[in-house]
């Protein structure tokens, strides 16, 4: 699986200023909202579910945002968006000026009784291993509210409303403090009964085998065949699915084999729903808790550190 690489973020500012007749009012507001959560999550369709709107209004904002700032933020295809350069500038400050904002309103008031901790975490971590466990968390900490955002791309931490992330690494966080959580790698899994069925007891017996791959990491199966000496092995079939999670659970329900990131997998396989097939696992990284320095004393988020370093050590 391929390292995402991380990008250190940059202080820009926007390349042309609002222009002053059009003001920081209602509307130019709601047009930096929608600009901001369509950069933020990548398309119109997405910002308009997080704003509870439609599509063709997130557009309509969007545009009304260049034609006051004079300049193109996206250039559109279709059931696509691609930031243009002016974009990516004006995204900098936006990011930013929301996240703080978001953190400045949030539901923070320890006299409440209530804190939040934002976290941000690489599917199908959060999934499949994380939310399953996190009923200890809740109930040792009712004073925490958790927000859970799975995410496979990189989070700047300095221009989004997250106070940590969970992400794949190598370790090289520049400008913020990692923390390492367990090292991954991926290894064929399968439904026992199908193994039983297509007898697969060593490696070249995928050759019988349908494979399941991830279409984001197309490259995982030959890496991992190459690594265990099968790089010419064919498949009599091939199944595509879009993430880790989607594979895993097609595995569950015996449609082929696929690639587990180990350990995610440990409570389907604790409960016999897959079985590992052979011992040779491929490493791909290590999964790291990462977060802003300054983040360092808050106490909500050494409490949830606290409480995942114990429960990765308890699952070894």
């Amino acid at each position: 699986m391929a390292r995402t690489p991380t990008i250190a973020p940059r202080l820009l500012r926007p390349a042309r200023p609002v222009p002053a007749a059009a003001g920081l009012g209602s509307a130019m507001l709601l047009s930096l909202q929608a600009f901001e959560a369509a950069m933020r999550l990548g398309s119109f369709k997405a910002a308009a579910t997080a704003l509870h709107l439609s599509p063709s209004a997130v557009s309509h904002r969007v545009r009304n945002l260049e034609r006051a700032l004079g300049d193109r933020l996206f250039t559109r295809a279709h059931r696509a968006i691609r930031p243009t350069r002016a974009g990516v500038t004006l995204a900098a400050t936006t990011g930013r000026a929301f996240a703080d904002l978001l953190r400045a309103t949030g539901p923070t008031d320890s006299s409440a009784g209530h804190r939040r901790l934002r976290l941000a975490v690489a599917p199908p971590f959060g999934s499949h291993w994380l939310l399953p466990r996190l009923a200890r968390f809740t109930a040792d900490h009712p004073e925490i509210e958790l927000a859970i955002e799975n995410l496979s791309r990189p989070v700047d931490l300095e221009t989004e409303p997250f106070d940590a992330t969970i992400r794949v690494g190598d370790g090289h966080f520049p400008r913020l403090a990692p923390v390492h959580l367990m090292p991954i790698g991926t290894t064929p899994i399968a439904q026992p009964r199908l193994i039983q069925r297509l007898r697969l007891r060593q490696p070249a017996d995928l050759a019988s085998a349908p494979l399941i791959h991830v279409s984001t990491f197309p490259l995982a199966w030959p890496v991992w065949l190459g690594g265990a000496g099968l790089g010419g092995l064919k498949a009599p079939q091939s199944i595509w699915v879009d993430t880790f999670g989607a594979a895993l659970e097609a595995a569950e329900h015996g449609i082929g084999v696929a690639l587990g990131l180990d350990p995610v997998f440990a409570l389907p396989e604790r409960a016999g729903r897959i079985s590992r097939l052979f011992d040779f696992v491929h490493p791909t990284g290590s999964l790291w808790l990462v977060y802003p320095p300054d983040e360092r004393g808050n106490p909500i988020l050494r409490a949830f550190k606290q409480w995942l370093l114990a429960e990765i050590g308890r699952n070894r």
